[in-house]
């Protein structure tokens, strides 16, 4: 990538100058090429262009994003000024970028667009470092396959085997591991849910991952660095790191292709001006079938009997699903034919008095339909109300008169 970065020495000037000096000058271009030399040449940042196998131009525009969003969170924190004031040296902030910095950027970038495949890798190299199964071969006996022998301090880069094997075990290169893992079986999704708010699966239990790590390192019967190992146990297991991407954005088909091909789809949500305009059309329908519903009232002279003939006539005609006819609505209602047809011009010389448009008749049949109901429903429940008969109460009839003790005593022995 360092080759690859060597057109953009232009872009990146004087990063040799002091960082307090650039600071203190308030140079926010300066200041801005220098921080890109950092993260285009930081290994985190390398390794992310390496997995995505992007080209030099899509390689550039990554390094401009990640540049552009550390400059604005640096910014926002007031950190330049920090540096100042407790007297930061250049040594001690380019440590800070370079080590805290750009790394916690590219976990936060990884964390957000590889949600799962990052919480399985985490997982992955703390029961590496925490099972007593396994031990760190800090200086490992490389075949002579293996790329290097140095140790390194960095977590992703470390060894790691099982307890039980001798010190001295061989460790083979990482690009046969994968061929050699072929056995290993892929494990089923845990779609137990957890996390904050139960939004995210288990995926794998740490008890099965780590018997998966074991299986791992008993097939290829060697140890491996964490980075490696975090990519078999991926490998194996059904990960699904789904991401929203906008419509309107280009998609490249191939490197090859000079103009991306553009999606544009139509949008048939709706607008917040349509959705407060929707609102108060249905507020001013709400007013409207109120009115309608009062003049009926006034059509029939405030009679309650008749009020409720004339509600119950309305939904049968326009708002039963059953439709029934005019005659059938006749017989259920136990009124004339004429009657029903009286009560429903009333209506409708009411409801077309109104000068509405049609999206407006739509909210107000909706608004009428639910009163209606209302008053049908409830007039129902009153009236079996009313009908349901009393408990039948038996008269109270006076005893019959009896002698006394004695004169029946007295006559039942005289016999």
């Amino acid at each position: 990538m360092v080759a690859v970065l060597k057109p953009w020495e232009s872009q990146i000037r004087n990063h040799s100058d002091d960082w307090i000096h650039i600071i203190s000058r308030g140079d926010a271009e300066t200041l801005w090429s220098k921080l890109f030399h950092i993260v285009s040449r930081h290994s985190a940042v390398r390794s992310l262009g390496a997995s995505r196998d992007l080209s030099w131009e899509s390689l550039k525009e990554m390094c401009c994003d990640l540049t552009q969003d550390l400059y604005l969170k640096l910014q926002e924190k007031d950190r330049w000024q920090f540096y100042i004031n407790v007297g930061y040296t250049h040594e001690r902030v380019e440590h800070e970028l370079y080590d805290i910095e750009v790394p916690n950027l590219v976990s936060r970038l990884l964390r957000e667009r590889h949600p799962e495949s990052y919480r399985i890798a985490r997982r992955t190299s703390n029961l590496l470092m925490t099972k007593k199964e396994f031990r760190c071969y800090s200086r490992p006996a490389l075949t002579k396959s293996a790329t290097s022998s140095r140790p390194t301090g960095k977590m992703a880069l470390q060894v790691y085997g099982l307890a039980e094997w001798p010190a001295d075990m061989p460790v083979k290169a990482p690009q046969h591991l994968h061929e050699m893992m072929k056995e290993v079986a892929f494990r089923k999704r845990d779609t137990r849910r957890a996390g904050r708010g139960s939004s995210s699966q288990v995926v794998i239990s740490n008890p099965e991952l780590t018997q998966l790590i074991i299986e791992i390192f008993r097939t290829i019967k060697s140890p491996t660095d964490i980075r490696t190992m975090r990519s078999l146990v991926l490998s194996k297991l059904a990960i699904e790191d789904s991401q929203m991407v906008s419509m309107d954005d280009t998609l490249e088909k191939s490197s090859a292709e000079s103009e991306p091909v553009k999606l544009d789809f139509a949008d048939t949500k709706p607008s917040p001006e349509e959705v407060m305009l929707e609102k108060e059309i249905i507020a001013h329908m709400e007013a409207v079938a109120d009115t309608i519903m009062e003049s009926c009232r006034q059509s029939v002279r405030h009679k309650p009997q008749r009020f409720r003939k004339l509600v119950e006539v309305v939904w049968h005609c326009y708002f039963n699903p059953a439709a029934p006819s005019q005659t059938s609505i006749a017989r259920l209602m136990n009124i004339s034919d004429s009657l029903v047809s009286h009560y429903r011009k009333i209506f409708d010389h009411i409801a077309r008095q109104q000068t509405l448009t049609v999206d407006e008749y739509i909210y107000l049949n909706s608004a009428l339909d639910k009163r209606i109901s209302e008053m049908v429903v409830r007039d129902k429940e009153a009236a079996r109300q009313s009908e349901t008969p009393k408990a039948f109460a038996l008269p109270v009839v006076a005893p019959l008169y009896c002698a006394p003790l004695k004169y029946r005593v007295a006559t039942t022995t005289g016999n």
